[in-house]
């Protein structure tokens, strides 16, 4: 049986207008994998394995196996703390969205899998949680990263237009893969959580 997105989910992670939309993000759960450092890094490229081998586990060998369920993977997203107190760091928590038949036994299990496969992994740093977001501007952006302050420009107004504060920190959802896609084409979903606005910051990416 194959599992489609719900009409919400969808929204939430296929919207391609580039003009600000408020949203409200439900609970869902995640594999996460909190690391440091920046994406052409060790420890980022460390976390992507480890959440893409469990959750193409629990795709095949739980999903499929056993529940007769199959289901799309969902893409990287990474909410990214950015730190200028001495110079620029990142601080970081890789996810990947599960479905809601997907359990934390089950997740568990996966990971006992992967072991046993012998997937160089660093299992003991994932973790499996829910996680709701709440209010979010969410906009999407095409093209280079490097611009990606272009798009959080264009957020933050929309919230102060709005009545909103940002929070500090950003959330991108990765729609493909940098290492296979040409610059231009890159497609990431940018989002800040909102709140009513009583001291304004202004979020940025490094």
């Amino acid at each position: 049986m194959r599992i489609g997105l719900s009409e919400e989910i969808s929204r939430l992670y296929g919207n391609t207008s580039r003009t600000p939309v408020l949203v409200d993000v439900p609970e869902m759960n995640f594999i996460m994998f909190d690391g440091t450092g920046r994406p052409d890094e060790k420890d980022f490229q460390i976390s992507a394995e480890a959440v893409y081998t469990v959750s193409y586990i629990l795709k095949f060998e739980i999903a499929r196996k056993r529940l007769d369920i199959d289901h799309k993977v969902m893409p990287m997203e990474v909410r990214w703390c950015l730190d200028r107190t001495d110079g620029v760091s990142f601080s970081w928590t890789m996810m990947i969205m599960q479905p809601p038949f997907l359990t934390e036994a089950m997740f568990a299990e996966a990971v006992g899998m992967a072991i046993r496969k012998g997937k160089d992994i660093e299992h003991g740093r994932l973790r499996f949680e829910a996680y709701k977001e709440g209010p979010c501007v969410q906009a999407f952006h095409s093209g280079d990263y490097n611009r990606m302050n272009d798009t959080l420009q264009k957020m933050t107004q929309f919230a102060e237009e709005n009545g909103l504060e940002c929070e500090h920190d950003t959330h991108d959802i990765y729609l493909n893969d940098s290492r296979r896609t040409r610059t231009e084409n890159l497609r990431t979903i940018m989002r800040i959580k909102v709140r009513p606005d009583n001291e304004r910051s202004v979020p940025r990416h490094g």
